[in-house]
């Protein structure tokens, strides 16, 4: 005789789906990951703005005596992330009713399951990859290389290393060629037993050049560089001050010189500026590699187009900050009108970087979604997911069918704690 499940089936199929998707996750492991509650469902906006707070800076202060009566004091100026929900809306898988009853029947409720929590992970965490690498505001290794030796990724750790990131976990995800390449320079790949196992067949080494782990996925995002053509400057002195990116940490800039009507700069592709060199965030001193200044780079967060002119608007991520004795400054100098812009990559080329990141550099929320009116509907919240499961019928198909929900956000904290990641010659 059939089980009976009338009452109870969402909450066994909501404890399969996430057995299934706890063994299929790899990048949502190294994010910081919230509930959202203030989101309205139906139209995927937001009723209040979600946002979180970022991390505060100061900068001591030296005196001979320890007198600070004519000292200014820190001013506490704090930022907030401001998160967005996905571009791309709900995830959703549905199935007939007749698959589930004969799951639950013969007892293969997780290989029906299992299938469907990747599937649904998978497409999160390619969505997850794609804002990260948009986010990240640097650059480690030279445009269009394959990495190809392991000190390209101790490149990156050292980049951390000296742009002050701070304390915790980080990581390098890098596509699963790059992991063969690497595996003929050394003898013992190092993994975690004690982690799902989609998590530790990824990772092939822990503890290497100040990263906690170097992973592999096959999700890390592909994008074509546009062509801008040569002779690009700043056509406008952006803002320079903490408190116009604070919230942000993006900037709008007026570029010129683009190939009139036809110049194109692409969302994935970076741009450095000669003038303007990186700083430690700690310390205020320039960031060198090999004796030479690190120069200040951003990424492209919007497709755009030349106008008539030769002209352009392009919103990136990451902000040139400097202040006079300012605790929160990024560059060496302000951008400034007639700044030369160096695109890293350009000319229709088709790119997957690598990824290095710290854990504070972007965070992913999971909307909590409403019960729906139907025969059963089950929210489950596990380890900063929100899964709803719902089971309704199709009245004109003549049809019982169940549909499984996500609805993902995402934060960046900070731009500077992210980087694509590239090989050398």
């Amino acid at each position: 005789m059939p089980n009976n499940y009338q009452s109870n089936t969402n909450e066994k199929l909501l404890k399969a789906f996430i057995k299934g998707a706890e063994s299929s996750t790899v990048l949502l492991n190294t994010v910081s990951k919230q509930l959202v509650y203030d989101i309205d469902a139906s139209t995927g906006a937001g009723t209040t703005p979600v946002k979180m707070k970022r991390p505060t800076q100061y900068k001591p202060t030296r005196s001979a005596s320890g007198d600070l009566t004519s000292v200014t004091a820190n001013p506490v100026q704090v930022g907030s992330v401001f998160g967005q929900v996905s571009d791309n809306g709900y995830i959703t898988v549905f199935v007939e009713n007749s698959q589930v009853e004969e799951a639950l029947e013969t007892d293969q409720l997780d290989a029906l399951l299992a299938p469907i929590a990747e599937d649904m992970i998978i497409t999160c965490e390619s969505e997850l990859a794609q804002y990260m690498t948009r986010a990240a505001q640097l650059h480690s290794g030279t445009a269009g290389t394959a990495i190809n030796k392991w000190s390209d990724i101790a490149n990156a750790g050292a980049l951390f290393k000296e742009i002050g990131a701070p304390a915790g976990k980080k990581y390098a995800a890098i596509n699963s060629f790059d992991e063969t390449v690497l595996a003929d320079l050394q003898t013992q790949l190092g993994v975690n037993p004690e982690v799902n196992q989609a998590w530790n067949e990824a990772v092939v080494k822990t503890g290497f050049a100040g990263l906690n782990q170097v992973m592999t996925t096959n999700n890390l995002d592909e994008y074509t560089t546009g062509s801008p053509g040569t002779g690009l400057t700043l056509a406008s002195t952006p803002a320079a001050t903490y408190v116009a990116y604070k919230d942000s940490f993006q900037m709008n800039l007026a570029l010129t010189g683009l190939t009139v009507s036809v110049g194109t700069l692409k969302a994935g592709q970076q741009l450095s500026f000669p003038a303007s060199n990186l700083l430690n965030m700690r310390n205020g001193k320039a960031i060198r590699r090999s004796g030479a200044p690190v120069s200040f780079t951003v990424t492209v967060l919007e497709d755009v187009t030349a106008d008539g002119s030769g002209n352009v608007s392009v919103k990136v991520s990451g902000a040139a900050i400097f202040e006079a004795g300012g605790a929160y400054n990024t560059v060496s100098k302000a951008l400034t009108s007639g700044d030369v812009v160096t695109v890293l990559d350009a000319g229709a080329i088709e790119k997957r970087p690598a990824l290095a990141y710290c854990e504070g550099f972007v965070g992913m929320g999971s909307v909590v979604l409403p019960k729906l009116h139907s025969i059963d509907s089950n929210i489950i919240n596990h380890k900063g997911l929100s899964i709803r499961v719902h089971r309704f019928s199709d009245g004109l198909g003549n049809k019982n069918r169940y549909r499984f929900d996500m609805l993902p956000t995402f934060a960046t904290f900070n731009p500077s704690w992210g980087m694509q990641m590239e090989g050398s010659a």
